[in-house]
């Protein structure tokens, strides 16, 4: 797709360089000090994770490019519909992957949310799990999915949309704005690709797969890897990186919703990161492929990124 010196003279090498050996380093003393996914260490030290891709795009923009971040790398703050886009596609693939993991063999639904009790149990004792189901079961069944998916709308377009742009500044900023020139599907399937393996040591400790860290690393870069067309997409309608913060921070809220009420199955196969997932997000990928290629009248699928960051 690009040469060898184009790659490293756009600044791409050092960028992704610096920014996994500063992430890596940091999973690799979070190894270190036994923390695994379910502690709160682990979160706070995901958190900080997340931030890194932007603060290393911030200092090179700056430093070695000597450009401006907040128009070179689309940091715009007016909405638009394609924010709203943003803001609901993940509700649809949370939804559709929910009705898919259904056709899964051995998958039910369940409204009383043993799902998430199946799948802590190691985590719970007996009386810590018969306390968790009945706060669960404290509420109907559409109230507490009322709440659940209230409350994620809100973390997802507020404090989880933050910690989203920490990567999406990094992924659908400046790797988006370095690959200018280049046809926008290979782009986004590469950068996909590059966030997938990113994650590989968050994996590996037990985060999103726990049940399988050495093939949820490969599940991750499938799963990266076909979120990305769509929301290098939206990066582009909506001419804002922070549209894809909101997306993933609201993928971020919802994703575990299906894991409440369904049981059975396991994390390879049922809910937004596994085959079910997937399956959703080729759909509605497809739902994007059709909009560019009949409804509206940039087809940014086929052209070069140089081209759509003007008239997008």
């Amino acid at each position: 797709m690009v040469s060898r010196k184009t790659f490293f003279s756009a600044g791409i090498g050092p960028y992704l360089l610096i920014t996994c050996t500063v992430c890596w380093l940091l999973a690799g003393a979070l190894f270190l000090s036994s923390h695994r996914a379910s502690s709160a260490i682990f979160s706070a030290a995901a958190m900080l994770y997340m931030l890194v891709p932007a603060a290393v795009a911030i200092v090179l923009q700056k430093r070695l490019h000597r450009e401006d971040v907040k128009n070179t790398l689309h940091v715009s703050f007016s909405p638009n519909r394609w924010w709203m886009v943003a803001a609901l596609t993940p509700a649809v693939l949370v939804a559709l992957s929910f009705g898919l993991s259904l056709l899964v063999p051995g998958v039910t639904s369940s409204v009383t949310g043993e799902g998430m009790i199946q799948r802590n149990a190691g985590n719970l004792t007996p009386e810590q799990a018969e306390l968790v189901l009945q706060q669960l079961q404290a509420y109907s069944p559409f109230t507490l999915m009322s709440l659940i998916v209230l409350s994620a709308f809100v973390a997802g377009c507020t404090i989880n949309a933050v910690f989203a742009f920490g990567e999406e500044l990094g992924w659908r900023g400046y790797l988006l704005h370095r690959f200018e020139g280049q046809r926008l599907l290979p782009v986004s399937l590469l950068i996909g690709f590059i966030w997938g393996v990113w994650h590989f040591p968050l994996i590996l400790m037990g985060h999103n797969y726990p049940n399988h860290p050495v093939a949820g690393v490969f599940m991750m870069i499938v799963f990266c890897m076909l979120l990305s067309p769509m929301m290098t997409y939206i990066t582009l309608k909506a001419r804002s990186v922070i549209a894809p913060a909101v997306f993933h921070g609201t993928m971020n809220a919802l994703a575990g919703l299906p894991l409440i009420y369904l049981t059975g199955g396991n994390d390879l196969n049922i809910g937004l990161t596994g085959y079910a997932g997937f399956a959703a997000i080729a759909a509605v990928t497809l739902v994007f492929f059709i909009f560019d290629r009949y409804i509206t009248r940039d087809k940014l699928f086929t052209r070069r990124l140089l081209d759509t960051q003007k008239t997008a």
